[in-house]
């Protein structure tokens, strides 16, 4: 696990070794155990390692066969064994036992098809020198970040964006899409970054530069498998299989050379890992539990059940609501705005697992893969027995007389919500800022940045999508929701730790086999994860799948009650916050007050202001204070032009 950046000069000039160690630097928390540069013309890679695998040999980067091929990654290459054994009675040559080195001898063997043949999580900066071309390739879910910059005459790519700022003389304007995105949803999505020409590799893609040329080509090396409308094997079969697959998934993610635990909740994913990963181990898996001192949201008691249940050595923590002030760390780790406050727990059990452990495994990807979402089920629900006309017809009149309805009243947004079918409603149930707030909150020049809002144009996929509902639903989440949010928060909270998380669940092998199942094996609008329920029975208790799922949610509306309203305050209607022309600051200021008399709860649209704040103070201001001053920013860091509204309020 490691921080990787690089500059690649397109005119032949050579790179500046400095520039390199100030981007690597910047990733010191992603790899604290080792560094090392790369630096041939036309090209300087640089890493930052964790060290997991051949801890003393596996320097990076690492080049093979004369410096042929260099590689850097972020990450981890599970079967990196297997396919060692492979390329050796191929005739390939090794150096060291590092998983590392292996991508290189893939690529000298394969080319760009070696990635589709790696089990695991990876970033990789490549340098093939007999062709002058630099790959970047990732992961085929998106676990490991990895983000490029094409501008003036240079490419420069980082694990964080915060790496490639460190390497330019003016910070980039920040995207307008990329805003619209974050107050919709609470996250960036998609290709584009937070800043205008940043690009993020597409997950299971390897993008690839001629130096030469300055042509860039982009190349999938695996796709996420289209859902089945009909199942090609018997129940059974495919609960057997899954069971293996499982196992074997586990199986891989417990090869350390240091030690390794888990993350623990009282839901069945983690539960699931915790068996299989009892089951292969000769001591007590450590386990880590956070809780909130909120009956409503802990699951201290169900996880140290579950631990007991397992022997294992389990450690766990209560958050307080004075830990929401961790978000200033947040926003310099999370270099993108994030509004999931569910990174504050992550953020903390990360914290607690690494005074122990420096690897974790975790459940993640099981309510994506399995239907374990209870919107699926309330969406699926929403189809009703009435005609599709008459129903379509209903919601029409409801909507219109929504429109109606003054924004800030009380009972607008139930009134909107019961017009949406099921597609729309299960995409309102994943924004932050819905449409109708979307246009009060935000500022015309920014909302303008988009033809179509980002809600809509997501109930547009969905519906242009082929299968059935369930199928459509799972779709949108594992290439929208699942990459851009839940995979960014763990990978941002747990390698602010220096901790590596491995998600067995989402191994490639496990996807594609609970892909080939029809969506009635995994769920309806009475329940969830049927099949993945029936996979786990042998290995967890009863209980573990009886209890009603919670998620990993936070009390926000009672932290931001009890003591932290003030505090958002004071940063939302704070002038610098004012003058940025991204939001309205009267629409805003109405939404604090609202939420301080109890008119409405606004606690996580609130969160999500406060954390876009505060991402701005971090990574857009600094660049440009060197007085300890940040200088008013407003739409002018948009579009190059002063926006009148924050010409007016400075």
């Amino acid at each position: 696990m490691c921080g990787i950046a690089g500059i690649v000069s397109l005119t032949g000039r050579p790179p500046d070794p400095d520039r390199l160690g100030r981007m690597v630097a910047t990733l010191r928390h992603r790899g604290p155990d080792d560094s090392g540069l790369f630096v041939s013309s036309p090209v300087a890679i640089g890493a930052a390692r964790l060290s997991i695998i051949d801890v003393a040999g596996g320097h990076q980067p690492i080049s093979i066969d004369g410096a042929a091929v260099t590689v850097a990654q972020n990450g981890e290459i599970y079967n990196h064994v297997e396919l060692r054994d492979e390329l050796q009675r191929a005739g390939r040559r090794f150096a060291t036992i590092c998983d590392t080195e292996v991508i290189a001898h893939l690529y000298a063997a394969h080319g760009i098809a070696g990635f589709g043949k790696m089990r695991g999580m990876f970033a990789v900066a490549l340098w093939d020198a007999a062709r002058q071309r630099l790959v970047l390739a990732r992961d085929r879910v998106g676990k490991k970040p990895l983000y490029y910059l094409q501008k003036n005459d240079e490419l420069l790519f980082g694990s964080e964006t915060k790496a490639i700022l460190s390497a330019v003389s003016e910070v980039p304007p920040v995207s307008a899409p990329a805003l619209l995105d974050f107050f919709t949803f609470g996250y960036v999505s998609g290709t584009n970054a937070a800043f205008d020409g940043m690009r993020r590799v597409e997950p299971g893609t390897a993008v690839g530069v001629d130096v030469r040329t300055g042509a860039t080509r982009v190349d999938a090396f695996w796709q996420w498998p289209d859902a089945v409308e009909r199942d090609v094997m018997s129940e059974g079969e495919a609960i057997e299989r899954l069971r293996a697959e499982l196992t074997e998934a586990v199986r891989l993610r417990l090869r350390s050379d240091v030690p390794l635990g888990a993350f623990l909740s009282g839901g069945m994913d983690s539960a699931a890992v915790l068996a299989l990963m009892t089951r292969q181990s000769a001591q007590p898996v450590k386990t880590f539990t956070i809780g909130f001192g909120d009956p409503a949201y802990d699951e201290l008691d169900e996880a140290r059940a579950t631990a007991a249940h397992y022997g294992a050595d389990h450690h766990e923590q209560v958050v307080t609501p004075d830990c929401v002030r961790v978000a200033e760390t947040l926003a310099v780790h999370y270099d993108e705005p994030f509004a999931d406050a569910s990174a504050i727990p992550t953020f903390h059990v990360a914290e607690l697992a690494r005074k122990h452990v420096t690897v974790c495994l975790s459940g993640d990807g099981g309510d994506e893969l399995f239907a374990g979402y209870t919107p699926y089920a309330d969406a699926l629900a929403r189809v009703g027995s009435a005609p599709p006309v008459l129903t379509n017809a209903i919601r029409s009149v409801i909507g219109a007389g929504a429109r109606y309805v003054p924004v800030h009243a009380r009972g607008k947004g139930r009134l909107s919500t019961l017009a949406l079918g099921p597609e729309a409603w299960f995409v309102w149930r994943r924004t932050v800022f819905p449409d109708y707030l979307l246009d009060a909150i935000v500022d015309g020049d920014v909302r303008r940045a988009a033809a179509t809002l980002p809600e809509q144009q997501a109930v547009a996929d969905i519906k242009a999508a082929r299968g059935p509902l369930l199928a459509r639903l799972q779709r949108w989440d594992v290439r929208h929701y699942l990459p851009d949010d839940i995979l960014v928060k763990v990978d941002r909270a747990t390698m602010a730790h220096s901790l590596e998380a491995r998600c067995p669940i989402l191994d490639h092998h496990v996807i594609e086999l609970a892909a080939r199942q029809s969506s009635a094996r995994h769920g309806g609008a009475a329940s969830t994860k049927r099949l993945f329920r029936e996979v786990i029975k042998p290995w967890v208790p009863p209980e573990v799948l009886s209890r009603p799922k919670r998620g990993f949610g936070v009390p926000l509306r009672r932290w931001f009650h009890e003591r932290l309203t003030g505090w958002a305050r004071d940063i939302l209607l704070d002038p610098r916050t004012r003058q940025r022309g991204w939001t309205r600051p009267a629409e805003v200021a109405l939404l604090v007050r609202q939420h301080e008399i109890g008119s409405r709860d606004h606690a996580k649209r609130i969160w999500a202001l406060v954390c876009l704040e505060l991402w701005a103070r971090a990574h857009v201001d600094r660049v440009f204070s060197h007085s300890g001053v940040p200088p008013p920013v407003g739409l002018a860091r948009l579009a190059g032009a002063p926006s009148p509204r924050a010409a007016a309020l400075a």
